[in-house]
């Protein structure tokens, strides 16, 4: 009998049984799926190598005229009279970048290397609508041919098949003039096409134009593989029939060899025309935003916050886009208005998707912080848009809000503890005689000499101050006397504000610190009263209290306060207080 050949190829990760390989000739073989390929669409490259390989092919000499799109390993076994060898083979998916005769250059794995293949690639209207196979359609549709630059247009693809697929894979045209992203699952039904039933498969995707003027997207392709029916010829195991064993051979073996016949069906290409921008020019803040929708909301973070002078609350203002990316939503900018300062936190972009397209979400977090008491009054904010459906230009606001913030007051506590040094003075002060003699006639005011005044003016003070506090110098008693006049010790209140201020600077507390300050302008007379430089530290303050890190000014919190503190010595006693009736005798 004649020698029988068998030939059997396996997946080596299939073998249990390590095997020896006699060693094969060097070479790296190289071959194309075909070697005329579509403008758009994609091909594979196989690159196999008898034996082992020390190295994995280097792809780079692919990217000059190539886009790779992804890669594959596999090995494999083959035993023949008893004799054993291995390959292993790479399959890299490939879409060219032009027109035209292309070459794909030598490859080099290791110390093996390839030989080059000539590809030519062509025009998608100039190769077939379909290959390898019957009964299989592809179309595809956009819903609007005429849309805005960045506007986000459906389409679908449409795939009716009236027999059955082993696998298949739907491949999508690519370039830098779209973005072309598939939105939800496929869709499936039946329909009826000439009295037979097809099987029908719907896809989504968004398309986004990214540049102007005419663009035609080349052609979807569906490929894939179906039942071979020349399989059972090429079946080595066909004649054995296994009876008994239907199963296993049916199953294992069908699988094995039946690899099924590929094939290739393309759509029709798709033309269009995108409109550039319709208020181009109209102004620099000008922003173009093609949308479905556009809002604007906004939040306060806790829910109703209890506004305070000089303290931050946390406010999130949110611009959503339906049908448009986080990349065309434009940045807002908020200006201080009467009586509150805005300061811009962080900025949170993304994307939500919908059966109506993609939400596009900017979300901008602020802090507000009153620099007085009463209401105040939070300006509009408003975003220019273009309505992609209509094509009018719009605006959309947010309305101004009135919110009502609390003055800030010094602590109880603080004047509480001064007023036993002051209170006594107040019923002495209204008892004095010099008081008393404003409501003597005038002819007798006229008798009285300026020396026996002054004299008598004199000695009824030292009198009432030596009375009050028997202990008390008459020094004190002028300054006593003064606070008298003054009404609170204010003066002292507006230190002891600048040395809590000192004191939470130095632990850390800034924001501590600058409610200090305020409480301190507030006694001083406010900013009617304040140099240019008092101001400038207060706004530094400020802004290392409730600025984002990256715009607040950093250790200088001292020097600000040690100024404030020097422009209070400047300032002097305030007065803000009502008057006694008679000027003070002493200077202060």
């Amino acid at each position: 009998m004649t020698s029988k050949m068998l030939r059997t190829t396996v997946g080596a990760a299939v073998l249990s049984v390590a095997l020896a390989a006699p060693a094969f000739a060097a070479g790296l073989a190289a071959h194309v799926n075909s070697g005329t390929v579509a403008e758009g669409d994609a091909f594979q490259l196989t690159l196999t190598a008898n034996g082992q390989v020390s190295a994995a092919p280097d792809l780079a000499p692919l990217r000059k005229d190539f886009d790779i799109l992804g890669t594959s390993q596999s090995s494999s076994t083959q035993i023949i009279n008893g004799q054993t060898s291995q390959s292993v083979s790479w399959i890299v998916s490939l879409s060219p970048k032009s027109k035209g005769a292309l070459e794909i250059p030598s490859i080099r794995a290791g110390s093996l290397s390839s030989a080059p293949v000539a590809i030519k690639v062509v025009d998608a209207g100039a190769m077939p609508k379909a290959t390898g196979a019957s009964g299989v359609a592809v179309t595809a549709k956009l819903d609007d041919g005429n849309p805005f630059l960045f506007q986000e247009t459906p389409l679908t693809v449409r795939i009716e098949t009236s027999g059955p697929i082993q696998s298949a894979e739907l491949i999508a045209p690519q370039s830098s003039a779209y973005e072309i992203l598939q939105r939800g699952e496929d869709r499936m039904s039946q329909a009826m096409r000439n009295g037979q039933t097809v099987n029908v498969i719907e896809r989504t995707y968004m398309l986004k134009p990214q540049e102007e003027g005419a663009i035609e997207i080349p052609p979807f392709v569906l490929r894939g593989t179906v039942e071979d029916p020349d399989a059972q010829a090429r079946d080595p195991f066909a004649g054995f029939g296994f009876r008994g064993f239907s199963g296993f051979g049916a199953s294992m073996f069908k699988d094995m060899f039946d690899t099924g016949k590929p094939f290739s069906v393309r759509s029709d290409p798709i033309k269009l025309t995108v409109r550039a921008d319709p208020n181009a020019g109209s102004g620099p803040q000008h922003w173009f935003l093609p949308a479905k929708d556009v809002r604007l909301s906004a939040e306060w973070t806790p829910a109703h916050p209890v506004f305070k002078e000089g303290e931050a609350a946390s406010r999130r203002v949110s611009l959503l886009a339906l049908g448009a990316s986080a990349v065309q939503l434009p940045d807002l900018t908020f200006e201080n208005t009467d009586g509150a300062r805005i300061y811009l936190d962080d900025v949170q972009t993304g994307e939500d998707q919908t059966t109506e397209g993609t939400v596009a979400r900017k979300d901008f977090l602020l802090s507000v912080v009153p620099t007085r008491g009463g209401e105040i009054m939070l300006p509009d904010i408003k975003v220019n848009w273009t309505d992609s459906v209509s094509g009018e230009a719009k605006t959309v606001t947010l309305p101004g809000e009135v919110i009502t913030a609390e003055g800030t007051l010094p602590p109880a506590s603080q004047p509480a503890a001064a007023a036993p040094e002051a209170a006594p003075a107040a019923p002495v002060a209204q008892n004095r005689q010099p008081e008393a003699s404003e409501t003597l006639p005038v002819y007798l005011l006229a008798g009285l000499g300026a020396v026996a005044v002054l004299a008598a003016l004199g000695a009824a003070a030292l009198y009432v101050g030596r009375k009050r506090r028997p202990g008390e110098t008459p020094r004190k008693s002028m300054a006593a006397q003064q606070r008298n006049q003054d009404g609170p010790d204010i003066l002292g209140e507006r230190r002891r504000q600048l040395a809590h201020a000192s004191a939470k600077e130095k632990s850390g507390d800034l924001r501590g610190c600058y409610g200090c300050v305020l409480a301190w302008r507030r006694l001083a007379g406010g900013d009617s009263v304040m140099t240019e430089a008092a101001r400038e530290a207060i706004a530094g303050l400020e802004k290392a209290a409730f600025a984002p890190a990256a715009e607040a000014a950093e250790g200088q919190g001292r020097e600000w306060v040690n100024l404030l503190a020097r422009e209070d010595r400047k300032i002097g006693p305030t007065q803000s207080h009502v008057p006694s009736r008679l000027p003070s005798l002493y200077p202060a």
